[in-house]
């Protein structure tokens, strides 16, 4: 017979303290939801950056497409859908359905989701959300410190090249005159 104590049986209160990344019936607090985003888009830049290294090994019309394809399904699939799932997580925070994450698409909506407090009680969509650990709270201040040293630090940006740059209408030669008089 075997006791209580290694029962493989999981109680619901050590399932709902644990955060889920992808479940849609569960809420999410301001910093989590802060912190996913930001966690997702590093995440989406380092994908891109191994799918480009990749591409640039293959022949160039292969590496081309294949280039173009991730950017295009990172931008337009898989970002947006991280996204709006942690927008319809942390709306659940407010008592609101997922159907408002629609609002997401209205720029500056994610950053009042990031301001604006959620409900302390528990209400239909399930309890309060599990306290901030405090590692979430270190990676709520280097992600942004991250993501703007790996802006400003990419070559495309270098604001100093760019001041030294000859604009492209004082460096093209001028146009020949074929008047024929």
């Amino acid at each position: 017979m075997q006791s209580e104590s290694n029962s493989p049986v999981i109680s619901l209160n050590s399932i709902a303290a644990t955060p889920r990344f992808f479940s849609l019936s569960d809420r999410v607090g301001r910093l989590r939801y802060f912190v996913y985003i930001l966690g997702a888009l590093s995440s989406c830049v380092v994908l891109l950056v191994v799918v480009y290294s990749v591409a640039y090994l293959l022949p160039a019309g292969l590496g081309k497409l294949v280039s173009t394809t991730s950017y295009i399904m990172v931008k337009s699939v898989i970002f947006p859908l991280i996204v709006f799932v942690m927008s319809i997580r942390r709306l659940h925070d407010f008592n609101l359905s997922g159907w408002w994450s629609l609002l997401v698409l209205i720029p500056l909506v994610p950053f009042a989701l990031v301001a604006i407090p959620g409900k302390k009680e528990a209400n239909r969509f399930g309890p309060a959300p599990a306290p901030n650990p405090v590692s979430l709270k270190v990676a709520a201040v280097l992600l942004p410190c991250a993501l703007f040293a790996l802006y400003f630090s990419s070559p495309g940006n270098n604001a100093k090249a760019r001041m030294s740059e000859v604009p492209a209408s004082e460096g093209k030669p001028a146009l020949r005159n074929y008047d024929m008089r």
